[in-house]
């Protein structure tokens, strides 16, 4: 029902009535349309907001990019590091396409290696070892997130398992090295590559002076964020007490009774941009209904439905078909975290059997991350995974109902 529609009721009415009360009485009815649209359109608004996921601005994104292509696409990714650390003795850093297994071999084993530099090819002899500091770096942001009271998500970030650091101490050239290569290994390297996620470290002061907190001894400093839409979260250090939002911004309690400068990381909400080469991953979880439903639920039903609902609701499963889940099966892949892997005596196994859809070097880290998130969830049970073939196109989605189908209804 809109204006014109009543306008038009009132022009039916009994011609005894003058035609100045008709516009008063439409008038009228107009204003109550228009209250009732805008309140309809605020308690929209309000339960958008309620049901909106808390932790939507801190998924966390990686790929990989040329160290020159960093810079056209960071209004969304941006370095792990700035500047690359200095390690002594180290050749170079190289980035393997490869699967996890494949990586894990690599850094156990001294490996044959071919270096091309200016004065020609060499064979070496090299050990490969992990590059901790891009670990480093997330179990840092990791702790900003506890210290923020952000709740942290496993992070689905495997590229950086695949870089790593050669040293030879037999082989220490003068010139510039332009390529290594596995000798007797299929296996893709690049010198090129850095990694990329959406966390960018910012420093922002406070513009406006600081006033009294609450407790009448810290003080109120208020920081305007430059993009509202993203997350922050503030590096605990010095004399900041607590963080929270509101509307003016970014509160941060501190002992500092000045303005001053704070250090951040923003966490940038995802952009539609084009990553070129590798596939852009994530840890995003799609908040269906019933993904919001089972959030708010009091207990968690034990159920193999309610662990397919975990798996399909993650982005980092798109490529991926449960099969099936069997109980008292243990697979070969375990969680991210690694915590659940030893199995005491009474303890329930559960094994995730997955297809994938199209190949691909991160398939391993894909069901991994899949298991952890089950593992969250029912940490009373020991869950693991298994690629039970190759991969192959299928027809059959991967949808809580399509899975609901293949799967019994409960576990006890």
């Amino acid at each position: 029902m809109d204006e014109s529609f009543i306008y038009e009721r009132l022009k039916a009415l009994s011609s005894g009535v003058e035609r100045s009360e008709y516009r008063d009485i439409s008038k009228a009815f107009q204003e109550i349309v228009r209250y009732n649209r805008d309140a309809l359109q605020e308690l929209e608004e309000s339960l958008r907001r309620e049901l909106r996921d808390v932790s939507e601005r801190f998924y966390l994104y990686g790929a990989v990019a040329p160290a020159g292509d960093a810079s056209i696409i960071n209004d969304f990714l941006f370095p792990m590091l700035p500047e690359e650390e200095p390690v002594e003795g180290r050749l170079a850093t190289i980035f393997c396409q490869c699967s996890r297994a494949e990586m894990e071999e690599l850094f156990e084993n001294s490996q044959e290696m071919v270096v091309l530099t200016e004065e020609g090819t060499f064979e070496i002899t090299a050990d490969i070892r992990p590059c901790r500091r891009f670990q480093r770096k997330i179990e840092e942001l990791q702790n900003v997130f506890y210290d923020n009271g952000v709740y942290w998500r496993t992070p689905h970030l495997p590229y950086v398992d695949r870089f790593g650091d050669v040293f030879c101490e037999t082989f220490q050239p003068e010139t510039p090295i332009h390529s290594i290569s596995f000798k007797g290994r299929d296996i893709p390297v690049r010198m090129d590559l850095i990694p990329l996620w959406n966390v960018e470290p910012i420093s922002l002061k406070c513009t406006i002076f600081p006033i009294p907190a609450i407790d009448e001894w810290n003080y109120r400093h208020t920081l305007r964020l430059p993009f509202v839409q993203d997350g922050y979260v503030v590096r605990m250090e010095q004399a900041v007490k607590h963080v929270y939002m509101s509307q003016a911004g970014l509160e941060v309690i501190s002992e500092e009774k000045v303005q001053r400068d704070f250090s951040l990381y923003r966490i940038a909400v995802r952009r539609d941009i084009n990553i070129p080469h590798y596939p852009l991953t994530s840890n995003f979880r799609r908040m269906r209904h019933i993904d919001r439903q089972a959030d708010n639920a009091l207990f968690r039903p034990r159920t193999r439905a309610e662990m397919a609902r975990i798996v399909t609701s993650y982005e980092a499963g798109e490529n991926l078909e449960l099969l099936e889940i069997s109980q008292g099966e243990c697979g070969p892949i375990g969680g991210e975290d690694g915590l659940y892997h030893y199995s005491p005596a009474g303890r329930e196994q559960f094994l995730l059997k997955f297809r994938a859809r199209q190949d691909g070097f991160l398939l391993e880290d894909q069901v991994s991350f899949l298991v952890q998130e089950v593992q969250n969830d029912y940490p009373q049970f020991v869950i693991t995974g298994q690629l039970m073939n190759e991969p192959q196109n299928s027809k059959i989605p991967n949808s809580p109902e399509s899975v609901n189908k293949r799967m019994s209804a409960a576990v006890d």
